[in-house]
């Protein structure tokens, strides 16, 4: 009999489940109660537990390791109920399932609202913990993070008397020893969800200090913050690391169960062709009309990624030494502004060509390239060199066929396509009258965060080409027009949008280089974000950390009051309710300071401007 994996492999998919958490073991449960097949990973050996639906494996995965496990499994559908703290995996998880096209969803643990209580102290990572522990020198810390902090935290027990909980596993004990970490300082014991439990261990030896993470109702963190407040006792919390932007996030069996039925099926989101793959598609058929007197319903060529795929053909016309077909450009599941335009193409014999040549001629709602930069010359129509040479082959294939030498001159049109062109940066790079004819994989990835970093490396160029020395970075238009508002000599070509990809944006001017200046505008929900060294700001709803800016305040001497109220906010643009936005408020300077340096991470040369904007396009600026 077939197993579960190698069925849903032949009809469709497989989940493949990260756990090592209470939350894995309830997805698990869950897929199990459905008749969903899995894989349950973890990053080191667990018990198996019974289960009529899956498999297990263990081991670290680097991104390599992880696409290939997706590609060769038959993934469809990946549910990441990973620790919080594995930020590592997360990141990874959110970036491959983004590449292949995979459907992923998050299974959370929900937060825990943290009581003000004087003891109280939130820390960033392992090295504030060790800072702050220096300046509260207890004289004995329990630390309750677990045997993977025993290395973070080994500048510590080494000098002074502490204790650590750790699961009473042979894994987590041989870790421990291969750590070196006495094990008179260890307390091998299962975490317990009673306040009493906890706080009779604390008491028995002599505890003045906790340390912990943020780590959920299923780590009791809750019983962890009562037990330092009812012993009055210095609790130090490592906060949870910033989390990717997903898209479809659950933090209850009940609400997964209900993400799950739309993908039962784990059928994948559905790749679409590029403008590229349909002009050759369309010029193969009309190569076809033109020798044969009609065109075929469908025509298939072999696409640059290498795969082979077939084109319906919508509409043709043959007369004598001309012919004309056309394709429906299918973008997928891709929001692809195309989706659905005719790619036409019309192709006619040139008496006086040399055999083998091929001449692209602009057609209705096609742009023609004005300014250098891009890969084609000013003067020809905007159908970029991987295209060109798909049509050409296609062309070369057909009279090879017959036997055949001629030159053919192809004219590209999209009707519609200059209405569309509208809606992309076309104009702004100097491409004027439609849009372009695109693709180096012939293939529509959907969502594609390298398509959007193409274009975008594609507007450097253009700028530093066209003699722009400052480029002006900002996440989309009204933030742009903010920043034009204040630098009035800023041309157009000199603007570019990184959307939500700062980092990867600022990296890409840094690897370009000869730009003197580079200013980069962000509006203040996203700067929070930026500012705590996010290099990804993307969230359909800017995700606020409360704590953060709550902790920023007190630190910046605010009142009590205000960071109270600054914990409790929904949504960053309220902040300025409580604070008004000015460059004379350290709150707003300290924002722009920590996103400058951010930013510095990914552009160390060039001279930076940072622009913090709120919404009226009042600034603070740091240079």
């Amino acid at each position: 009999m077939a197993s579960a994996k190698g069925m849903a492999r032949e009809e469709g998919g497989v989940i493949l489940l990260f756990g090592g958490t209470t939350e894995g073991r309830q997805a698990a449960a869950l897929c199990d109660r459905l008749g969903l097949p899995f894989i349950y990973s973890t990053k080191t050996r667990v018990e198996p537990f019974a289960t009529a639906c899956g498999e297990f494996r263990h081991g670290a995965l680097d991104e390599a390791a992880l696409s290939e496990l997706v590609s060769s499994s038959g993934v469809r559908l990946v549910i990441d109920a990973a620790h919080p703290f594995a930020a590592r995996l997360h990141r990874s998880l959110f970036e491959v399932c983004q590449h292949l096209a995979v459907r992923l969803i998050r299974f959370d643990r929900p937060s825990v609202d943290v009581p003000d209580f004087e003891g109280l102290h939130s820390v960033a990572d392992f090295t504030e913990a060790l800072a702050l522990l220096d300046r509260l020198n207890p004289a004995k810390l329990l630390a309750l993070t677990g045997v993977q902090s025993i290395a973070p935290l080994r500048p510590w027990w080494e000098q002074h008397d502490m204790l650590l909980r750790i699961l009473p596993t042979q894994a987590s004990m041989e870790l421990a020893r291969r750590e070196g970490i006495p094990e008179a300082q260890l307390l091998p014991m299962n975490p317990d969800s009673s306040d009493e439990a906890l706080e009779k261990l604390v008491r028995k030896h002599g505890v003045d200090c906790l340390l912990a993470k943020e780590s959920g109702e299923s780590g009791f963190f809750s019983s962890k913050l009562r037990v330092a407040e009812r012993c009055a006792i210095p609790l130090i919390v490592i906060r949870r690391p910033p989390a990717p932007a997903y898209d479809v996030v659950a933090t209850s069996v009940e609400e997964l169960e209900a993400l799950l039925p739309d993908a039962v099926t784990l059928k994948p989101l559905r790749t679409g062709y590029t403008t590229g793959a349909c002009a050759a598609a369309a010029t193969k058929a009309a190569v076809i009309a033109l020798f044969d007197g009609a065109a075929p319903d469908l025509v298939t060529i072999t696409l640059p990624s290498g795969k082979v795929a077939s084109f319906g053909i919508v509409s043709y016309r043959a007369e004598r030494g001309r012919s004309r077909c056309g394709v429906r450009k299918f973008a997928g599941d891709d929001p692809d502004v195309t989706h659905g335009l005719l790619i036409v193409s019309e192709v006619s014999l040139l008496p006086n060509g040399e055999p083998g040549e091929v001449r692209f001629l602009q057609g209705e709602g096609v742009g023609r390239v004005t300014l250098p930069g891009l890969e084609i010359p000013p003067g020809e129509p905007a159908i970029n060199p991987v295209p060109r040479q798909m049509i050409r082959e296609c062309i070369a294939g057909e009279l090879r066929q017959r036997g055949l030498r001629h030159a053919v001159a192809v004219t590209i049109s999209v009707p519609g396509g200059n209405a569309v062109a509208r809606k992309t940066m076309n104009e702004r790079l100097g491409i004027t009258g439609g849009i372009s004819i695109l693709g180096t994989s012939g293939e529509v990835i959907p969502y594609s965060i390298e398509a959007w970093l193409a274009s975008i490396r594609q507007s450097i160029a253009v700028a530093s080409t066209n003699g722009c020395t400052t480029l002006a970075l900002t996440s989309g238009l009204r933030t742009e027009r903010h920043l034009r508002a204040r630098y009035p000599d800023l041309p157009e070509l000199a603007c570019i949008h990184y959307g939500n990809y700062i980092g990867r944006t600022l990296e890409l001017v840094h690897q370009h280089g000869g730009f003197s200046r580079v200013i980069v505008g962000v509006m203040l929900a996203k700067a929070t974000k930026l500012a705590q060294g996010q290099a990804d700001l993307s969230s359909r709803v800017v995700q606020l950390d409360p704590r953060w800016l709550a902790n920023l305040s007190a630190d910046l001497g605010y009142s009590p009051v205000i960071a109270n109220q600054l914990a409790d906010l929904h949504l960053v643009r309220n902040v300025t309710d409580l604070i008004p936005f000015s460059s004379d408020e350290p709150l707003y300077t300290a924002i722009a300071n920590a996103s400058y340096r951010a930013c510095r991470r990914w552009l160390p040369d060039t001279s930076l401007t940072f622009v913090l904007f709120d919404m009226e396009g009042q600034a603070v600026v740091v240079d």
